[in-house]
């Protein structure tokens, strides 16, 4: 049965709401999904019709029903610049995993791996990784990051001919300490991770439903940064400042948007990482040595979203990005 759209009401988003609802139990899931982001696009502060967008994609595509769309390939790289892969481990077992997904997904590329065992925080253990570096670009990484997409050093190649500095995740606003801070709308990126409420799952989760290669970031998630080198290197990373985990992301990636560098999200490299972030004590430790630093990003914490919804295997999960890939490429 195709239930008609809300005609005499176009613009209000209860009513498309209302109408992605009545879609969603008459199984037609592409079509209660644009309702539901229909509904989001008139109500800017309707998270609601967000998280059931993303539930109603997981549904289909749990049943086999995905939303079709034609598998995502990165724009053709002439040149295929070699990578330097920076990361901070004290966990071999964590270190080989990385190493070997890696290694795959760079398809016989030229690479080298740089870990920094000894790290005294993850801006010194980068600055040494990045001096150590011989090729024009770096990615600098977390151990426990798996590369799921296809060809996922094609996307950073080609992101990296038009910017300079590209991400998973980021914001395009900073307002405060942490680059989720701005909150909602400014948020974007994708990414998944072992389910701590579901056994055995993933969370497939997002910051909006945008992608592609976003621009217009002033700050980037530190899960995975890639960069042109001589963009790393002039702006650096704040060991003195910063000297444990946290914060040395957004410092440099903040960093490098007020020096005018072009900062983009990545939504074609999928990734599952096998930690979340968390604003613990260790964070709230170095709250106050940022604000010394940026006293203007003093605005209180914006409305912040995670949206995502729980998949059985990782290749549901890339399933899942696909059929919302596809969803922003609809009419």
């Amino acid at each position: 049965m195709n239930l008609p759209g809300p005609q005499a009401a176009p613009r209000d988003g209860t009513a498309w709401f209302n109408h992605g609802i009545a879609l969603k139990r008459e199984r037609q899931w592409r079509e209660a999904a644009l309702a539901f982001r229909r509904a989001a696009s008139l109500e800017p502060t309707d998270f609601e019709a967000v998280q059931k967008l993303v539930e109603t994609i997981a549904v289909a595509v749990e049943e086999g029903e995905g939303l079709p769309a034609p598998k995502a390939s990165a724009a053709p790289v002439q040149d295929r610049r070699a990578i330097s892969i920076v990361c901070c481990s004290i966990d071999p077992a964590r270190e080989a995993a990385m190493r070997a997904n890696y290694a795959a997904a760079l398809e016989g590329r030229e690479h080298e791996f740089i870990v920094i065992r000894d790290a005294r925080s993850m801006a010194e253990g980068y600055t040494r990784g990045l001096a150590q570096s011989r090729h024009p670009l770096v990615v600098f990484t977390h151990d426990d990051v798996e590369l799921i997409s296809p060809h996922p050093f094609e996307v950073l190649d080609a992101a990296l001919a038009s910017h300079d500095i590209v991400g998973l995740a980021g914001s395009r606003r900073v307002a405060g300490p942490g680059v989720t801070w701005a909150g909602h709308p400014h948020l974007h990126g994708w990414i998944a991770y072992p389910s701590a409420r579901h056994a055995g799952r993933w969370d497939a989760t997002l910051f909006s439903t945008e992608s592609g290669l976003l621009g217009g970031m002033q700050a980037l998630d530190g899960v995975l940064l890639a960069a042109r080198r001589e963009a790393a290197l002039a702006i650096g990373f704040d060991a003195a400042t910063f000297d444990g985990f946290h914060f040395y992301d957004l410092d440099f990636t903040y960093r490098a948007h007020r020096a005018g560098l072009s900062l983009a999200v990545a939504t074609g490299v999928v990734a599952v990482h096998a930690s979340e972030g968390r604003f613990d004590d260790a964070w709230r430790a170095f709250v106050p040595r940022f604000q010394a630093k940026f006293p203007e990003l003093d605005a209180p914490a914006g409305a912040f979203h995670a949206y995502g919804a729980p998949l059985s295997s990782r290749a549901r999960v890339l399933d899942f990005y696909e059929s919302l890939r596809a969803l922003g490429e609809a009419p």
